[in-house]
């Protein structure tokens, strides 16, 4: 009796909680449908561009609101699955306070369990493979690894020096007749980018080899190159890395340089790891098109390109790297960043490499079990604090680095203008605050060199001048984590010297500069988050962030790219919006330019 009254009683409140959930599951999709309904309302009233031409008509508009309409019925969509789902598993009390979370959604900045829309989830899932696709796949892979060792190892007179950039390229030529390759592009815009470059890095050969192999590690590894890469398929051994390496993965990968004004690179490529002596591998990546995915575009082909790894004494590797690849849309890319894609400096080797080596001292100070004497702080006291924010920092970057491709989300064309791009999207990613985010970028040329730009930005001194989060007040810093041997890489505390009540503010920054430039990349946080990430008490990847930018690169003089996201809290998506964020990323652009003394144009 006693088991058959819990039943009912059990049966009771589950129909209870049933009934409450789908009273709130409810109320939340109408209100995601009055939303939709207010951004498409206002798409309406989008004015007439400064063109002077008319303004939008249904069919300018169609596109815009037909990607509104089906990520707000995909959205609605995911997030009632996501949830019933969660409610599902749960015990009473634990739904109750799920309840709880889900219903102040729109007044807490961080709701734990919001998942990405349908729009944002992986756009390329693991496929099976036929057993006649699979031989192929290993002869394209053999053939690309026999390829490069004669490119890095026998054959040095199919390199030549570049007249234009004084580095090394391939002699195509000399290429064709070795290789029996064909040209996959006959426009008269296609090109051939070949580049190569070596160093030694701090890390075990098999570390390394393992990040490659390993896509989450290797988009971590290569956070501001690999934008996203999708497992399409995996052959080859089981055992470790050290006793037997020849393995063959097929991968989808976008890749992408620091500026929205730049059209990403996707391939789907063969990658081969083959051991080819004691202490020296090579890893091989090369198109194929066994997969056929509309996610991969159309005017870009890599032949055979990858790296030589050869193990060291002392936990050191080198690090040889080769790029190779056919391409045809410069015309896509701004003209402020042609030079700078088609030289080396862009896709070529010498970013992997830089790249590769300032990420690896940054990995080498991460895992260090004591305080380092180079660091100090004010409110980080322990090592496991010091992880954890130098993961946030981490995950800040890659986040940043993400956004830059703003494709795929609303645009204002009649917004864009005087150098200033605007974007809005809805942000629904894990880790990230959720809502309508207001993004804007632009992009100038600075007669000063990169050093010069990114010492007088990095400077607490004069920070006040241009960053609207210290609204006009001189800023301290309360700590320093160095994330490189040089002085110019590290993370930093910051916060503004005049508080407003109940009102406390810091912002998290991370900085580097190497060979080809440098980035500031900062967010702000309220104390009690940063005191939690400063604890190492929990997972910095449940901290939501929201990232802002400047980059720096170098072509005949510094170029600067400003990148500022702005939260839509009333999440009415209007041209009011556009405005503001327009009006606010060209002030702070302003403001750096008079601050560096730049001449007016």
């Amino acid at each position: 009796m006693a088991l058959h009254h819990l039943v009912h009683i059990n049966a009771h409140i589950l129909a209870q909680d049933e009934r409450t959930s789908n009273i709130l599951l409810r109320a939340e999709n109408e209100k995601l449908q009055c939303e939709n309904a207010a951004m498409l309302e206002a798409l309406k009233n989008v004015t007439c561009p400064p063109c002077g031409g008319p303004p939008f008509g249904g069919e300018e508009r169609e596109p815009n609101l037909h990607k509104l309409r089906l990520e707000g019925d995909s959205l609605v969509a995911a997030k009632n699955k996501y949830r019933q789902t969660m409610l599902d598993s749960l015990t009473s009390v634990q739904r109750q306070q799920t309840f709880e979370a889900l219903t102040s959604y729109g007044t807490n900045p961080y709701n734990p369990f919001e998942q990405p829309s349908s729009s944002e989830s992986q756009t390329i899932q693991p496929q099976l493979l036929s057993q006649m696709d699979i031989p192929q796949l290993s002869e394209t892979a053999a053939i690309a690894v026999e390829e490069l060792k004669q490119l890095f190892l026998t054959d040095e007179a199919l390199w030549v020096m570049s007249s234009i950039e004084g580095t090394y390229v391939i002699d195509q030529e000399s290429y064709e007749k070795f290789s029996h390759s064909i040209k996959h592009f006959r426009n008269l815009s296609a090109r051939v980018e070949s580049s190569k470059d070596v160093t030694v890095v701090p890390i075990e050969a098999t570390s390394l080899i393992d990040m490659f192999l390993d896509l989450e590690k290797w988009k971590m590894l290569f956070p501001t190159i690999v934008n996203k890469a999708e497992m399409i398929h995996t052959l080859g051994s089981e055992l470790p890395i050290k006793e037997n390496c020849n393995v063959l993965q097929m991968i989808w990968e976008q890749l992408h340089i620091l500026s929205p004004l730049v059209p990403p690179r996707e391939f789907m490529i063969v990658r081969c790891c083959q051991q080819i002596g004691e202490g020296l591998w090579i890893i091989a990546d090369v198109s194929q098109h066994i997969v056929n995915s509309d996610q991969v575009s159309p005017s870009c082909y890599k032949r055979p390109s990858g790296c030589l790894i050869r193990s060291l004494p002392n936990a050191h590797t080198e690090v040889s790297w080769i790029e190779h690849v056919e391409v045809d849309h410069t015309a896509d890319t701004h003209r402020m960043y042609r030079e700078l894609v088609s030289g080396g400096s862009g896709y070529g080797a010498r970013r992997w490499i830089v790249t590769l080596e300032r990420m690896c001292e940054r990995m080498a100070l991460s895992t260090i079990l004591i305080m380092p004497a180079t660091d100090w702080s004010e409110t980080i006291p322990t090592v496991e604090g010091r992880k954890s924010v130098m993961k946030l920092g981490e995950r800040m970057v890659k986040i940043f680095s993400e956004m830059l491709i703003m494709s795929g989300k609303i645009e204002f064309p009649q917004q864009s203008k005087g150098g200033v791009r605007i974007l809005i999207r809805m942000n629904m990613k894990p880790g990230q605050i959720p809502g309508l985010v207001a993004s804007a970028a632009s992009c100038l040329s600075i007669p000063l060199t990169p050093l010069q730009v990114f010492n007088s930005l990095r400077s607490n001194d004069t920070r006040h001048q241009w960053d609207v989060l210290c609204h006009g007040n001189a800023i301290t810093e309360t700590a320093r984590i160095f994330t490189g041997s040089s002085g110019t890489n590290y993370i930093n505390l910051l916060q503004n010297m005049v508080q407003e009540p109940h009102k406390t503010m810091m912002v998290l920054q991370e900085c580097y500069m190497d060979a080809l430039g440098g980035m500031i990349v900062y967010s702000p946080l309220d104390m009690a988050t940063m005191s939690i990430a400063a604890s190492g008490e929990v997972d910095p990847l449940n901290i939501p962030i929201l990232p802002q930018a400047t980059t720096i690169g170098e072509l005949y003089s510094c170029w600067l790219f400003r990148f500022l996201s702005l939260m839509k809290i009333t999440r009415n998506v209007s041209e009011n919006t556009a405005d503001k964020v327009s009006r606010l990323i060209s002030q702070t652009v302003q403001s750096i330019k008079v601050m560096l003394n730049c001449p007016p144009e």
